[in-house]
């Protein structure tokens, strides 16, 4: 049975592919190629082969399964990652921009933070008043005097514990930690750096005055409610901007601001105690303040002033910023010019030769007012000197010694 089958497949083939030969001429030559029965099977079948296998490429194609192209799962994985990586990238994208927003919004409360606070600076800065006649920024421990050693303490009460400057430059720095770093920290202690400054320049100035003010004698309460503004002062109010009312700050700064209220009220008050030599010449003292003897009399006598001698016509100046409230005669004094100078003091010039001035004219420290003489109650030429303060005589010589110390300073 095997061997029929076999005999009949090979007949079959045979019949198929029977062996060929091909003839070829060229040149007058003949030549003969003998194509055997394997060869044509082998041609046959490889053939068949290619012709298969572009047709199912052909089919693929028009069916749309092309073996190039991933399946269509692959393609959706594929476009699913790319959504979820786009979303991932917008989310990030959102985050950052909402960060941004939020470091803006950080940066510019924290600008205007230090904004308003520059503000309040500034105008703690502007209500000092310059209009002072002496240094008030050396730091000040205490006055020495040949009479006296005059001791000053502070007098103004502050809203808040007195820190020291380490301690509120860092409370400032924590404040300001994550806003801005190193520059608004920076900004922060120069801040503090001005504060401090202008706290501890109103804080000398106040204890210079207190201390030339008592070298005088004068009480300096009593001096500053005799002020044209009486003793209350400016009411100082405080921010309440939700920016600047941070900490200790505005705390801080009303109690600096009371401090530098308080200096100004001061150099007012400096300027209207005669600190200055009446004398613009050479003299000498013929009889000081208090009891004495009498030229006169030769008796024993109260002094309300210190007699001056010197030059017949010896120019004679105001000690002190004023208005000049008399000019005329007195009994006893002669030719007298009298000054008003606020907060309760008055000078009086007297036994003049001539006047320079007229009542109710404003007057300079130091501007002539008249000339020495010897006109009224006088036994030669000199100036009798008078300082009144609430309407009684004070010891000229105490406001003459003051006014050298600050002569020298």
């Amino acid at each position: 049975m095997y061997n029929e089958a076999k005999a009949a497949t090979r007949e079959h083939l045979n019949k198929l592919f029977p062996e060929r030969q091909i003839i070829h001429r060229a040149s007058g030559q003949i030549n003969s190629f003998v194509i055997g029965q394997k060869s044509q099977i082998f041609a046959t079948v490889t053939a068949l082969f290619i012709a298969i296998w572009c047709v199912l490429t052909l089919g693929n194609l028009l069916w749309g399964h092309n073996p190039l192209r991933s399946p269509s799962k692959e393609v959706k994985r594929v476009e699913a990652e790319y959504e979820r990586r786009l979303a991932n990238s917008r989310a990030n994208e959102a985050n950052a921009l909402a960060l941004l927003e939020s470091q803006r919004q950080e940066f510019q409360q924290a600008r205007q933070d230090f904004e308003d606070r520059h503000g309040v600076i500034r105008d703690i800065m502007s209500s000092r008043n310059t209009g002072a006649s002496f240094d008030d920024t050396a730091p000040i421990t205490s006055v020495k005097y040949a009479s006296s050693n005059v001791m000053m303490a502070p007098v103004v009460r502050d809203s808040l514990p007195r820190r020291s400057r380490s301690d509120i430059i860092e409370s400032h720095q924590a404040e300001i930690t994550g806003l801005s770093g190193v520059s608004l920290t920076n900004l922060a202690k120069d801040q503090n750096d001005i504060l401090i400054g202008t706290e501890a320049n109103a804080q000398n100035s106040i204890e210079y005055s207190r201390a030339i003010v008592r070298e005088t004698g004068l009480s300096v309460n009593t001096l500053l409610k005799e002020g044209p503004n009486g003793s209350g002062g400016p009411e100082i109010a405080i921010q309440t901007s939700s920016t600047v009312d941070s900490g200790s700050f505005i705390p801080r700064t009303d109690s600096i601001r009371a401090r530098v209220e308080q200096a100004d009220a001061m150099s007012r008050a400096m300027q209207s105690v005669p600190l200055g030599h009446p004398v613009d010449d050479e003299y000498y003292r013929t009889s000081a303040f208090g009891p004495r003897k009498d030229p006169f009399t030769k008796r024993t006598a109260f002094h309300g002033g210190v007699d001056l001698a010197g030059r017949r016509n010896s120019a004679i100046v105001a000690t002190a910023d004023g208005t000049v409230s008399f000019v005329g005669t007195r009994s006893g004094y002669g030719r007298v010019v009298e000054i008003d100078h606020e907060h309760g003091i008055k000078t009086r010039y007297a036994h003049l030769a001539n006047y320079s001035v007229k009542r109710g004219q404003i007057i300079a420290k130091g501007e002539k007012i008249g000339g020495m003489g010897s006109s009224g109650r006088s036994t030669s030429t000199h100036l009798h000197y008078e300082v009144i303060f609430q309407g009684r005589t004070k010891d000229p010589e105490k406001f003459i010694k003051a006014g050298r110390y600050v002569q020298q300073n």
